[in-house]
């Protein structure tokens, strides 16, 4: 593949944005294809001074993996990234460490003591009990409410990992079961209720150093070594508990279930008879924690997701679980045993194969040659030749990517379809398919989450006889959102906390879309702004700005300090000229957005309107209605067609001016301050109302540009017919059109030009302005904003001939507040894709 970007890092920035945009995996898939073809399986990727391999053909995995494992390991950035939160173990290490980590902790996992269908239950029947808790309520279909399960199933697989390999489950679901933990001497007992969050947070840091590979030492490390801390606090004391009771461990646990009579299977107890090292057995443990409850966890959600949108898929399953299971009886104890499960109904296998297909839990693994070494296939010309890869070099294994090969899978590659691994007798796999890896390095666990896999589907299926997916809209495409593990990133808001501080009440369905579409995201909704009614709160409490992430407000900021975690502000106007001067805009790098976009329909309409108005003599018949006349005069009636508007600032408002006026049959001349001189230079991806403005940038016959004088006074030199005024109000902008403006419109129009201005009063110089149109420079002008404004009772503006003045209403509409927060859900969407927020404010610009 050829190089990209500055100094070569395009290719690791685009894959950073895909995998930030929950499009990691397809990013892989649609290089390859575009660039290098279909039938292209290995390529060299250079970015900046290295090169790396990726390749998708089974071939060479199997010889990574298995044939010719011995010339190859997991890199070292690998293990150095995951090493700080979990230690040395079974996933961090390399080499001779690896086999030892393996030799200790394999024979555990041949225990038939691993797969405790009776601990699996317990804990389901909690995952029960917080659905019913927080969810039971049913609708009129016998429906509970909309909820995200992936976050339950977190929970619930936290849980039994936990008791499986402590001893002591952390009881997320529910957490009045947790009983007081034993005393160990010179340890403090963990904080089970953050121990998910810590180990997310964590995975989150190292997923992005595992992304910047050599480049990881750029980043920050302080946050994450407060995960690891809090992580390696809570396996430590339970390893010191062991140490301190040895061989009494077990006695101590047996009120954690009540059930005294099963011999129970405990991990750590199992590892501390062959090793009393506390590093090791912290670090070993915790291994198996990670891989345990994330990939179960991750699968989980993975087959609802599928199941929950294919409902035929669903309803073959359910009726075979219920065929050979039966159906659900509430308080009756489960009576499935492992052969049972594992054998019995051979579609969950089916089911639970096509997701790992459809959505691999490690959507990318890796190995570093160990020396010089080959991979059998990918080089010559056709290439079926062996390839050389020197000691050192990288080899990323997309596991996505194998499972979207055609040539494998078949034309129906895409589709979610079970039957698939039924056919033919059942498909057979090899290493197009590894979801838990393969070789010598294949994941131990992986009959353990097939195990409680199967069990959770089987439960699930009993008691529920319909499943329907509540994503807004249904048919969005799969997003991938991974932290080593891979999982479903549909409406993922995760840590994010909007608070809204409006005038106005945002609407019922719009806080209930938002909940449904983004599950994580935590919303608080306070009446401020720039009105304030009697009884209303006039300000937001400083304390509640420490958790606040994103805010949408007109004025109402917190100081840099007071809000530590704030990256978007969603401002609720056009223009940024009230905030650019704050602290939080100023000292700080959070995104302002403006409500660009908002008003170009109903501005363009007052635009039109007032200038109709002026030009069919409107003011001067509401007059004569007044005084109660029936006069038709002689005055001449000019209409537009053919006549030119100037569109000074062709931003949103200017773009549906541009698309009125040319209906009418108006020529269209624009001008920015930057030169648009390619069709490509004159789109506009700010946000519109579907429909409307100019986003290709095609009204316009003609555009100027420039920052100087002289490129103003050539656009008002090009024969106006209606100055339309709406540049923002900066620095620059002040004063922009004054006595000499007025001129050179004169000298061309002879007075005929008609002036409107929607944008801010400082643009025009005001008394010029008023000399210009009793001087007879310009026909007349409309203003909805004056300087001064409010405009001072009695002033002079009021009595002058021609001119037509509203305080400051052109953008009222009884749509304002709902285009606000369309513009608001449309960048919470491309904040939860990890794409630029759209009408953000350019700190150099001030707009």
């Amino acid at each position: 593949m050829p190089k990209k970007g500055f100094l070569g890092f395009g290719r690791l920035i685009e894959s950073v944005k895909a995998t930030k945009a929950d499009r990691g995996p397809q990013y892989v898939v649609k290089a390859i294809d575009e660039e290098m073809g279909r039938n292209v399986h290995t390529c060299i990727v250079p970015i900046s001074d290295y090169e790396l391999i990726v390749t998708r053909d089974p071939i060479n995995v199997q010889a990574m993996l298995a044939s010719q494992s011995v010339d190859w390991d997991v890199g070292e950035h690998r293990t150095a990234s995951w090493k700080p939160l979990f230690g040395e173990g079974v996933f961090t290490t390399r080499g001779e460490a690896w086999k030892h980590s393996r030799a200790l902790v394999r024979p555990q996992f041949a225990k038939d003591q691993i797969n405790d269908l009776d601990l699996i239950e317990r804990h389901v029947q909690q995952l029960f009990s917080a659905i019913d808790r927080s969810f039971g309520g049913s609708d009129e279909k016998g429906y509970t409410q909309k909820f995200d399960l992936q976050p339950l199933f977190y929970n619930m697989t936290l849980d039994v990992t936990t008791e499986l390999i402590y001893g002591y489950s952390v009881h997320s679901q529910n957490p009045s079961d947790r009983m007081e933990l034993p005393a160990v001497s010179g340890y403090e007992a963990p904080d089970r209720q953050t121990i998910g969050a810590h180990m997310d947070e964590g995975k989150a840091c190292i997923e992005l150093r595992g992304a910047l590979w050599k480049y990881r030492w750029l980043l920050p490390t302080k946050e994450l070594n407060q995960h690891c801390a809090a992580v390696q606090k809570f396996a430590g004391y339970f390893v010191q508990l062991r140490l301190q009771r040895g061989e009494k461990y077990m006695t101590g646990l047996q009120s954690e279930t009540g059930n005294v009579a099963k011999q129970r299977y405990v991990l750590l107890d199992e590892l501390a008879k062959v090793t009393k090292d506390p590093i090791e057995l912290r670090s070993q443990t915790l291994n198996v924690l990670t891989a345990g409850r994330d990939t179960t966890a991750s699968l989980l959600g993975w087959v609802f997701y599928f199941l929950s949108r294919y409902p035929a898929v669903f309803t073959k399953l359910r009726t075979e679980i219920l065929q050979r299971f039966g159906p659900y009886v509430p308080a009756a104890p489960s009576s499935i045993g492992f052969k049972e499960l594992r054998d019995s109904v051979p579609y969950i296998t089916s089911v639970i194969n096509e997701t790992l297909r459809m959505a691999p839990v490690i959507p990318l693994n890796e190995r570093v040659a160990l020396r010089d070494t080959m991979l059998p296939r990918g080089g010559g010309a056709d290439g079926d030749e062996p390839v050389f890869v020197p000691k050192g070099r990288q080899v990323l294994i997309p596991t996505y990517a194998m499972t979207r090969r055609e040539d494998l899978w078949g034309p129906d590659v895409d589709d979610f379809r079970p039957e698939r691994w039924e056919e033919n007798g059942g498909r057979k796999f090899g290493f197009e398919f590894i979801p838990f890896g393969g070789g010598s390095r294949q994941c131990l666990g992986q009959q353990f989450a097939r195990t409680k896999t199967a069990y959770v589907m089987v439960r699930m299926l009993q008691r529920y006889d319909r499943l329907e997916n509540a994503e807004l809209p249904a048919d969005t495409p799969i997003r991938f959102h991974h932290t080593i593990e891979n999982r479903s990133g549909s409406g993922t808001l995760k840590g994010h906390k909007l608070v809204i501080l409006t005038p106005w009440s945002p609407p019922a369905h719009f806080l209930d879309n938002l909940k449904a579409k983004f599950p994580d995201l935590q919303t608080e909704y306070r009446k401020l702004g720039w009105v304030v009614n009697a009884g209303d709160e006039v300000e937001f409490p400083e304390e509640r700005w420490k958790d606040v992430t994103i805010v949408l407000t007109f004025n109402i900021l917190p100081e840099p300090k007071q809000a530590p975690k704030l990256e978007y502000v969603q401002l609720m106007s056009a223009g940024a000229n009230h905030v650019i001067k704050t602290p939080l805009f100023l000292d700080t790098d959070v995104a302002f957005c403006t409500a660009n976009g908002v008003h170009g329909p109903q501005i363009s309409e007052w635009i039109i309107t007032t200038w109709l108005a002026f030009e069919h003599h409107i003011p001067q018949y509401l007059d004569q209605q007044k005084e109660g006349k029936w006069e038709r005069g002689s005055l001449d009636v000019e209409d537009g067609v053919d006549k030119t508007v100037g569109i000074l600032g062709y931003g949103s408002i200017g773009r549906q001016t541009a698309r009125v006026a040319t209906a009418l049959g108006l020529k269209v001349h624009a001008y920015t301050l930057h030169p648009r001189p390619s069709p490509e230079s004159r789109r506009d991806s700010s946000w519109t109302p579907e429909g409307l403005g100019d986003p290709l940038g095609i009204f316009p016959s003609k555009w100027f540009s420039g920052a100087s004088k002289a490129d103003l006074h050539k656009f008002l030199s090009s024969g106006l017919d209606l100055l339309v005024i709406a540049t923002p109000l900066t620095d620059n902008t002040q004063h922009l059109i004054s006595a000499p403006e007025f001129e050179v419109l004169a000298g061309v129009k002879k007075g005929k030009t008609y002036v409107s201005n929607i944008a801010r009063g400082p643009v025009i110089q005001t008394d010029d302005l008023i000399t210009a149109v009793e001087g007879g420079l310009i026909r007349g002008a409309a203003l909805d904003v004056t300087d001064p404004e409010p405009l001072p009772d009695g002033h002079k503006l009021f009595s002058t001939k021609n001119v037509i003045v509203t305080p400051h209403i052109s953008g009222a509409s009884t749509e304002y507040n709902t285009r606000v927060l369309a513009i608001l859900d449309h960048n919470l969407t491309r904040l939860s894709e990890g794409l630029e927020l759209t009408n953000k404010v350019s700190r150099k610009d001030g707009y």
